[in-house]
């Protein structure tokens, strides 16, 4: 349905896609539209109600500046020809994986900061999207949205908008060694490792297995060194793989031959050349000479007696002679003394140890951030969904997030579950995610996604100490990693209509995030009155592009995005887990949906560059997905965008309050929430009446208000549904 209604009583139009609008809602709707620094009109979605300074359900598009009170967090993507290498040895462009459809297998970096692979699925996210432009230290450059966010090397994310010159990235390192192996750097370590070890170790193959008296070893099948694709592996001993080699008459008539011995001698004479092979023979030879030393010792004993005697002799003569003294002046002045030259960046350093040292750190882990651009072009994008790591490697050799994974379909079926089952899950899932206020113990705590966020967090709060006197003292924002939190959020199991299961969830910043925004609102409000801007609501204070504290609010807020989304993935890795042991075994597909709400982003709207702020709606590009959730016992829904300009490719992103949370205790009870819950496994108490489905709009009619701006791919009924 087309827009309803427009507002014109400020600087812009207010063009609203519902008729039920609540008159505080309305006059919030005009405050902003007098704003001076709103671009075009201002959208309201068909779930618009009253919120705190701005309205819930309006999307806002902004010149040079960010309103604090209306911000949280988004996803993004590459173009079409992005290159994505392949454990298989090969690469291709995201286009070309989405066209072939199915899974592919990426390398990914785990919660251990060690690289392994994963299987994918490319899809098609966004039409004619807003770009930028990465260009890394090794001269690749990557075309994204300005949303996307990149792997840094401490192990935490940033934003494409957000990055500046010098940054760090997570780097993949890969080269293909002497024996046509693929090697990869790992972070860690700081080493190579073979890749299909690599694989093995993180549990992709399945267990190691033993072979009695051999030596393990991974075999590949289609005898491509370089094919890492898990289908292409296979666990030998060592001596049975020799025999499977030998075994084969039309390779072993190869070997036999002329030819071959010939071209292996030349190989062999290559490859000790090489610092690895060099490496590699000595460390063989090292074997060889070791083990002869064991097996033959009396012999060995006998032909090396006097040696030690001769040698000893020869090498305190040489040592004090002027011949050795000079050569040893000569290796230390060539190491620390004579000037040397980085062949990477040019930059000067006494000796090799020190030029070296420098390449190592400089650019021998890391991928830098040369240069940002802004082109002024839009472009189809695409993005991987990688269920369990959410992240992927370019070509270009960094690490960046996959698409959100906030609504995602399992394997199984209604036939698969149970009343019983579903209240073990409920109760499990109850149990380990903590909710309301609640936060994990000490031993519980999911440190490990906590800590890419400290460094950049106490960086923050050196610069603004005030915002940690805002969080409770009883609230430890690593101990809220993987919680709840209260409100509207929740944890959903649902059925769709071919009665498939899938997993939803809703959640936030928790703690620190509502710190940080209260902050910020607050010092909005300061520099407003500092400035003696005329504001129709105190609660519209903005910070402008250049302005003092502008910068630190974008490193502060894209701080607590990156921090809702890790709690959101620890969420639902505790949520499957809780599945896993009281319902039969599933796997995770494909099918994965984002549903972010509350963020502001960098676009192009009718012709200029601004900043979209959607409070309480979520992106509807043509193409997009999303999803749209309705109240606890209503229907949900899975959603395609359909680009919509009027509405700054937007939707709504749920039912929306009819009313307050204290006239829903006051006019409903315990058995109006048991009715209107009926079917669905959830808290029925008076703790959670202000959640009763009567205080939502009915998403029915919203979904009718708003055909024009999405197309609705699944519906979603709640058999579960946890609340804080």
């Amino acid at each position: 349905m087309p827009v309803r209604a427009e507002i014109s009583e400020g600087l812009v139009p207010v063009r609203i896609y519902t008729g039920d609008v609540e008159p505080a809602a309305r006059q919030q709707l005009v405050n902003i539209s007098k704003l001076s620094i709103v671009h075009h009109h201002v959208a309201a979605m068909p779930d618009v109600h009253l919120g705190i300074g701005a309205t819930v359900g309006s999307v806002i598009p902004t010149k040079g500046a960010i309103i604090p009170a209306a911000v949280g967090v988004d996803i993004g993507c590459f173009t079409g020809n992005t290159r994505v290498p392949l454990l298989d040895g090969t690469e291709a462009t995201l286009t070309e994986l989405a066209e072939r459809g199915g899974e592919h297998w990426v390398f990914v970096i785990g919660k251990d900061h060690r690289i392994t692979g994963a299987a994918a699925t490319a899809r098609l996210t966004r039409r004619a999207a807003t770009l930028m432009s990465v260009e890394l230290d090794n001269g690749e450059r990557i075309s994204c949205t300005p949303d996307h966010r990149f792997m840094l090397r401490d192990g935490s994310w940033r934003e494409a908008q957000h990055l500046s010159k010098g940054v760090s990235l997570m780097p993949l390192y890969r080269r293909i060694n002497v024996e046509g192996y693929t090697e990869v750097v790992q972070p860690k370590t700081r080493g190579y490792q073979r890749f299909h070890w690599a694989l093995a170790r993180s549990g992709v193959l399945g267990p190691i297995p033993a072979f009695p008296g051999q030596k393990t070893i991974i075999h590949h099948k289609d005898f491509n060194e370089a094919n890492n694709h898990p289908e292409n592996l296979q666990f030998m001993g060592d001596r049975d793989h020799s025999t499977y080699h030998r075994s084969l008459v039309e390779r072993n008539t190869h070997w036999q031959s002329a030819t071959f011995k010939q071209q292996r001698k030349a190989a062999i004479a290559r490859k000790a050349k090489t610092p690895e092979g060099r490496e590699y023979f000595a460390r063989r030879g090292t074997a060889n000479i070791t083990r002869y030393m064991r097996e033959n010792r009396e012999a060995f004993l006998k032909a090396v007696a006097g040696n030690g005697k001769r040698g000893r002799e020869g090498l305190i003569a040489y040592n004090k002679s002027r011949e050795a003294r000079e050569r040893t002046k000569e290796m230390v002045r060539r190491l620390l003394q004579v000037e040397r030259q980085c062949p990477d960046c040019g930059a000067k350093f006494l000796g090799h140890l020190r030029v070296n040292a420098h390449k190592r750190h400089a650019h021998g882990y890391n991928h830098k951030v040369r240069r940002l651009e802004w082109p002024n072009r839009r472009e189809d994008v695409y993005c991987l969904t990688v269920p369990g790591y959410e992240n992927f490697a370019l070509s270009a050799g960094v690490f960046v997030h996959n698409c959100g994974m906030i609504a995602t379909r399992l394997s199984l079926t209604a036939n698969d579950v149970d009343e019983r089952s579903l209240r073990r899950v409920f109760d499990q899932i109850s149990r380990d995610v903590p909710v309301g206020f609640n936060q994990h113990s000490e031993r519980d705590t999911r440190a490990h996604a906590a800590k890419p966020f400290q460094r950049e967090l106490r960086r923050i709060l050196e610069k603004h100490p005030a915002i940690e006197k805002r969080v409770g003292k009883n609230s430890d924002w690593t101990r809220q990693m993987g919680t709840l939190g209260g409100g509207n959020h929740f944890i959903e199991v649902c059925l769709d209509e071919a009665e498939r299961m899938w997993v939803m969830l809703h959640s936030g910043s928790r703690g620190i995030g509502n710190a940080i925004g209260t902050y910020f609102i607050e010092l909005a409000r300061r520099d407003a009155e500092r400035d003696q801007l005329q504001l129709p609501d105190r609660d519209l204070a903005y910070f402008s592009e250049g302005a003092q504290h502008f910068d630190d609010y974008v490193e502060a807020v894209g701080w607590a995005q990156d921090y809702a989304r890790a709690n959101r993935a620890e969420m639902l890795e505790l949520v499957l887990a809780a599945l896993a042991r009281h319902l039969p075994p599933f796997e995770v597909t494909a099918e994965a949906v984002n549903c972010h709400h509350n963020y502001v982003a960098r676009e192009v709207h009718y012709g200029e560059r601004v900043w979209v702020t959607r409070k309480g709606a979520i992106r509807a590009g043509e193409g997009e997905l999303g999803i749209i959730p309705g109240s606890m016992g209503a229907r949900s829904y899975i959603v395609r965008g359909r680009g919509a300009a009027e509405s700054f490719h937007s939707c709504a992103h749920g039912a929306g309050r009819r009313m307050s949370r204290n006239e829903a205790k006051r006019k409903f009870s315990t058995r109006d929430l048991e009715a209107q819950t009926a079917g669905v496994i959830c808290r029925k108490d008076k703790g959670v009446i202000d959640e009763i489905p009567a205080a939502y709009k009915s998403i029915d009619e919203v979904m009718a208000n708003q055909s024009d701006l999405v197309e609705v791919l699944h519906t979603l009924k709640q058999i579960v549904c946890v609340k804080g």
